[in-house]
């Protein structure tokens, strides 16, 4: 699955990701999310790439949705909190 923009994302992932924005103060439109294949591994998945102003962060994408976890301990560490909207 290629993935352009959050609403690309399944509609589990979009929903939990709709969640997390939410309980941080967020709307998913804050976020550009895309995603790449990983330049390391291109053979075995997609990096999920979550941008807000200046920072950036890439997630792999599972099955598990691991990636939703890492993202909210982004946003319970503030992370994404340091860029102004852009």
């Amino acid at each position: 699955m290629t993935i352009h923009t959050y609403a690309d994302l399944p509609l589990v992932d979009r929903a939990a990701f709709e969640l997390a924005c939410a309980r941080h103060g967020f709307a998913p439109i804050h976020f550009n999310v895309s995603g790449e294949a990983d330049p390391d591994d291109p053979e075995h998945g997609e990096l999920l790439i979550v941008r807000r102003g200046a920072w950036a962060q890439a997630y792999r994408i599972d099955a598990r949705g691991q990636w939703l976890r890492q993202f909210e301990t982004d946003l319970n560490g503030r992370f994404f909190s340091r860029a102004p909207y852009a």
